[in-house]
């Protein structure tokens, strides 16, 4: 083991140097007192001790600079059972002639220590691990190759294999890696998936497209409107006619087959244009909820009006001054306007269907009357005539269907004629009042309300009643049912409306002016569908309702007396009043 003498500060060594060559026969602080030279830490005790030895009896003989000279070969040393040899050290440069005084330029406190004895370990391999756990860190040199290996490696690799990569190192990234690749990141859309193809996160690229078309199908207007804006694949599934069919066909939106057949004519687009039929929908229903209509008034008959009809081109009247009046729609011009007279008393109530009407009146008369007209010629004239009342036929109804005409009077009881011939049918019997409202369904029942505060339930085929309903307190001047025939509605002179059911004719719901906004007047007229109920009172107001809920919706006034009579669609109200006017409020253009 070799000596380093060199370790020492060389400015230090040259000062100290400098002082001993201009005093030569003094030590420090004047002594002639040899300075030992300072023994190297590593160095065996008895080389140290040998060293010291030649060292002093150089100085002593009074020549220090070649004691310093003088090379020195260590003795044979036992260590561990063995002679080893102490190494040589030589002592050439003059630099090194200082003298190792207390205050050198080690710390007072320096001692010399044995240094442990530390074996050679050799380095670890890349995967090995340190007793704690974690990877030695290896060059830069190896870790390059490495890392080229690495990437080799990966490119070699299918896209699939590369997933599950990155998906084994993920977990073991810290939060300094994460950063780094949300720095990498494009803050702007489409983030991480700027490197993908286009629409790799579009659920719409992988659904089949009749699953993609029955998921929108269960969506809302808005959120359907909000689809069409995201891109182009989905505005074409957004605008697809099946979803919006669906959506036309949903109990807010759907209307009679009438009216639905009147609005697919106004868009020719092949397929059609459900998108454009639902936007008139909407529009349609806000323009009922909020009661914002465009009301035409029709002017002409000399007396109240008792009953209205229409259908998509005429509106027909029965008035007091005992006549009927055919209205074009379309324009309000008086010459327009036909006039049907053979009525000896006033006209009480009407039905009409198709090219067919039958009118009943206080003359105890139904008559039938052929409304069909050409560009050319026109075949307007009373068909038929009934008789056999005993008193003012108050209501009618005329199933074409069934062929038959169903008349109630005030003489108690309801009628049953042949459309065709006239000749009578039937007479029901088991009212003890006036018979003043029937409404006939599709099927075989009949429903007729009576001044005896009852409704009464009828068989057609048998004749026989088969349902009585009782709650009024007064007289029952209206019946009807929602379209679905499960709920049956009644008005009367109590000024209440009450809602029963069909199956177990209990009243499920009662509707006045003191808990629900009511009308403060008689009950004239009733009529409904699937969602709303309309009513007309003496009130001369026209009054909106939500059939599930009972609510009030809007109330309608425009008519300056008494309403005697209504009937819609889903576009119109025809009203007739005592003011002798009939009124038809216009949903459409609002």
């Amino acid at each position: 083991m070799n000596i380093n003498l060199n370790r020492r500060s060389h400015s230090a060594l040259e000062l100290r140097r400098k002082k001993f060559q201009s005093h030569p026969n003094q030590g420090g602080g004047g002594k002639n007192t040899p300075s030992p030279l300072l023994a190297p830490v590593h160095s065996p005790d008895g080389a140290v001790s040998s060293l010291r030895h030649q060292n002093h009896v150089l100085w002593n003989s009074g020549d220090p600079i070649q004691g310093l000279r003088q090379e020195t070969a260590g003795s044979p040393l036992e260590a561990g059972g063995k002679t080893t040899t102490a190494p040589r050290t030589l002592l050439s440069s003059p630099e090194l002639s200082v003298e190792l005084r207390k205050f050198n330029s080690l710390p007072p406190s320096y001692k010399h220590r044995k240094r442990a004895y530390i074996p050679y370990k050799a380095k670890p391999s890349l995967l090995e691990k340190w007793p704690d756990g974690s990877l030695p860190i290896s060059d830069q040199t190896q870790f390059q190759e490495r890392l080229i290996d690495f990437k080799q490696w990966v490119t070699l690799l299918s896209e699939d294999e590369k997933l599950s990569v990155v998906q084994s190192l993920f977990p073991h990234l810290g939060g300094r890696q994460l950063h780094w690749l949300d720095s990498q990141v494009p803050k702007e859309s489409p983030g991480l998936h700027f490197k993908c193809s286009p629409g790799c996160t579009d659920p719409f690229q992988v659904l089949p497209s009749f699953i993609t078309l029955t998921l929108l199908e269960y969506l809302d207007p808005l959120s359907l409107s909000r689809v069409a804006q995201v891109s182009t694949l989905w505005n074409h599934y957004g605008r697809s006619p099946s979803v919006w069919r669906t959506l036309c066909n949903r109990v807010p939106w759907r209307i009679s087959k009438a009216c639905t057949v009147a609005q697919i004519q106004k868009f020719t687009g092949s397929p059609s244009d459900w998108r454009g039929i639902f936007i008139e929908r909407f529009k349609l229903r806000r323009a009922w909820l909020a009661g914002q209509s465009h009301v035409r008034t029709f002017q002409g008959h000399a007396g109240g009006i008792s009953c209205v009809q229409f259908d998509a081109n005429r509106i027909v009247s029965g008035s007091h001054d005992k006549t009927i009046k055919v209205w074009n729609t379309k324009t309000n011009s008086p010459w327009s306007v036909m006039t049907l007279t053979g009525h000896s008393g006033e006209v009480r109530c009407l039905h009409l269907q198709g090219n067919k009407l039958v009118s009943g009146s206080t003359d105890l008369t139904i008559k039938v009357w052929n409304l069909d007209t050409q560009p050319d010629w026109s075949s307007i004239a009373c068909r038929v005539t009934m008789m056999g009342h005993s008193d003012t036929v108050r209501c009618v109804q005329m199933d074409t269907s069934r062929n038959i005409v169903i008349s109630g009077s005030y003489d108690s009881t309801l009628k049953i004629w042949n459309l065709n011939t006239g000749s009578l049918l039937n007479t029901l019997r088991g009212h003890s009042g006036y018979v003043l409202a029937i409404h006939h369904t599709q099927g075989e029942r009949l429903i007729s309300g009576s001044a005896d505060k009852s409704v009464r339930i009828w068989n057609l085929d048998s004749g026989n009643c088969v349902g009585l309903l009782q709650g009024h307190k007064e007289a029952v001047t209206c019946v009807t049912m929602d379209s679905t025939e499960s709920r049956i509605i009644t008005g009367s002179l109590d000024r209440t409306i009450r809602l029963w059911s069909a199956q177990s004719l209990e009243c499920v719901r009662t509707l006045d002016w003191m808990s629900s906004e009511g009308h403060t007047g008689v009950i004239r007229h009733l009529q409904a569908d699937d969602w709303r109920i309309i009513s007309a009172a003496d009130d001369k107001t026209i009054k909106v309702w939500d059939l599930a809920t009972g609510r009030r919706l809007v109330t309608l006034k425009s008519h300056t007396d008494g309403v005697t009579c209504l009937q819609f669609n889903d576009f119109y109200i025809v009203s007739g009043s005592y003011d002798k006017t009939v009124k038809l409020w216009d949903f459409t253009v609002c």
